[in-house]
Parts: structure tokens; sequence; C-alpha cells
């Protein structure tokens, strides 16, 4: 066999077993018994991953949302309602001491919304300062004081005593710098008439049409409602919802808040009389 002839018969040889083994790894594939060209021979089955179960929401929680009016001190010849509602800068400003003091740390109503909605957390000791009506003192004593202590408030104003400038109450330019301060401006009706067994239109007007001005005037949609003079009915309650709201508070006595009683959350009265002893006591409860 000439040296020509030994070279191509190994290479016909060497084509015979290339295309063999191509053969029998294709075979070996049809039948499973190799993995294809593009697997990983050493992985392994994708475990399904477990979706933590969530925890359960709170049913409640106990943050005494505490309630002002006045900031001042009555001028004299004031009826004993006005004396009352009244709470001193002075006696203020050593409550806001003691809060700060003692560990306290104020939220908005909104915190504890979404703490029952959605399990956000609170501090440990939560307390929400509430001041009605809109009197001029939130903005000359109370606004002050609570930015001195690094705290935030809640501001029920009723927007037609805004609307027509009575000189007792904040102006608009007012109840925005308090906002973009931080403080919460909310919903007291349209006039502080009661509101009970009035029609849905007298609802409407006294209703909606706070949640569109303090929207406007302020730069944030209310959702939170303080009953005038506290008194209320299931009609009111109904366009409160109507109206987006999620909660509502009441001048009734307590500090224990859910969901359940969101339209009727109460709060805690601090009045003229209340010792810095019995203050403590209040937000302790």
């Amino acid at each position: 066999m000439t040296r020509l002839a030994h070279v191509a018969l190994v290479a016909c040889v060497s084509i015979v077993l290339i295309l063999s083994g191509l053969w029998l790894n294709f075979d070996a594939q049809a039948a499973g018994t190799l993995p294809p060209d593009d697997a990983t021979p050493t992985a392994r089955p994708r475990v399904p991953t477990r979706t933590p179960t969530p925890a359960p929401l709170p049913a409640l929680a106990r943050v005494p949302i505490l309630m002002y009016h006045y900031i001042s001190a009555p001028p004299p010849g004031a009826d004993k309602y006005r004396i009352d509602l009244s709470v001193t800068p002075d006696n203020f400003e050593r409550q806001l001491s003691y809060l700060k003091a003692n560990g306290f740390k104020t939220v908005s109503l909104a915190d504890v919304y979404a703490h029952l909605s959605e399990g956000k957390p609170l501090p440990p000791k939560p307390v929400v300062l509430t001041f009605d009506d809109g009197y001029l003192d939130a903005y000359t004593e109370a606004f002050p004081l609570l930015q001195k202590y690094g705290m935030q408030g809640t501001f029920f104003v009723s927007t037609d005593l805004i609307n027509y400038k009575n000189p007792e109450h904040i102006t608009w330019k007012m109840a925005r710098e308090m906002a973009d301060a931080g403080m919460s401006i909310e919903s007291h009706a349209r006039t502080h008439r009661d509101l009970r067994a009035r029609s849905t239109a007298f609802l409407v007007w006294e209703l909606l049409g706070p949640v569109e001005q303090i929207t406007y005037y302020a730069g944030k949609k209310p959702r939170f409602f303080a009953y005038p003079s506290g008194r209320y009915d299931e009609g009111v309650v109904k366009m409160l919802r109507e109206v987006s709201t999620l909660a509502a508070v009441t001048t009734e006595f307590g500090a224990i808040q859910s969901l359940g009683n969101a339209m009727e959350w109460p709060r805690v009265r601090v009045r003229n009389a209340t010792t810095l002893d019995q203050f403590a006591a209040l937000v302790a409860r």
C-alpha cells in the first residue's frame, strides 16, 4: 500500500468514527439518556419560594388624641365655656415639654389610620394633638410652640370663618404656612352648624365645600373630620364617607382607636383647669 493510500484510509476511518459518535449522541438525546447540549448537567431542580404570610393588622391602637380649642388666656368677662376651652400658652408649653421629656411622639391622624389599615408602625408612645375651630391663636401661639418642640399638630377649621375673614380666626395664608411646615389642616365643616337631620344638599354644602377649599388653599386634601360640637348622625357619617373621609373624631372621652370605630374616634379633652399632673394621667391612659 502506498503512503498516499494509507493516509486516505486513515482519514476515512476517522470520518466514520466521528459520524458514528454524532449519531450515537443524537440517538441518546432522543432517548432521554443524555442532557441537551445547552443544559447544565449539575443544575438542581428549582424549589418554589414561599411567599411570607403577612402579619395580621392590629385590631386597635391606644393613641390619645388630645383636644384643644383656644391656646390663649380667656379675655376679661369671658363666659364659662370660653374659660373652659382656653389653655394658656404657658400651660401648653409645659404640656409639650412634659411629652417630650417622657418619650411621647406626636403623630398625625393619617399615621394612626395607616397603622390600623396597613400595619405601618407607630412610635412606642404616640399622641395626636388636635385643635378645633381654627382660632387665630392656633397660628400665633400653638404653631410656634409646636415648631419649637419639633412636634406636629392637626388643625380642624370651619372654612367660612376663614372665607369671610373673621378676625378671630386664621387666614388661608396662615393655613398654607402651617401645612407647608408639616401641620395637618383638616375639616370642621363649613359653618360649624349642627349637621344632624339635614338634607343631602345641606350636607354637600357643609362637607364637600371645605374639602375643595382646604385642598386648594392649604395644598393638601383633608381626609379627616371633627364633628362640630361633637354632634352627628348616620346621614352625616354617610356623606363624610362619600367625600372620601377616612376617619372622624368626636368629643367622647377615650384613647382606643380602631378601624371599626374610625368614624367615631374618641379624644381626650385638655381643659383650662387641667394641671400638669392631670395631664400626665390623661396621656398615660
